[in-house]
């Protein structure tokens, strides 16, 4: 994951798609482990976030990350669609490249959780 790609057109759907399933199942947390990677010199992530027929309020999420690049604030997402759960980011500031086998070694058990692997290779739906 690339700061760059924050509040893209497929993040309106990778957060739809987890907001529901985490708000569906009645989960208490969703434990994002993003793999991050330095941003480049391309124009990836530069689509806008109503490309993707995402709800409203995921739109709006997108839009308010994609203007300040800042991860942690993809845990306001929760309070954007109304939904009742925590989100823990994982490793933030770990460069995936230089830490990839240590990455995973302190990840939280929580309970009732959905565990988002945000890799960086990316997560892209055809359509």
């Amino acid at each position: 994951m690339k700061l760059q790609y924050l509040g893209d057109s497929k993040d309106s759907f990778k957060w739809d798609y987890h907001d529901y399933l985490t708000s569906t199942l009645g989960y208490d947390t969703l434990n994002i482990l993003p793999m991050l990677t330095p941003d480049d010199k391309t124009t990836e992530g530069s689509t806008k976030p109503d490309w993707f027929p995402a709800r409203e309020s995921v739109i709006d999420f997108c839009n308010n990350i994609s203007r300040n690049r800042k991860i942690t604030h993809i845990k306001d997402l929760p309070k954007y669609t109304g939904s009742n759960y925590n989100i823990n980011l994982h490793n933030i500031t770990t460069d995936i490249k230089t830490k990839r086998s240590n990455y995973y070694s302190d990840i939280p058990d929580f309970n009732n959780q959905v565990v988002f692997i945000d890799p960086d290779n990316g997560f892209e739906p055809e359509k």
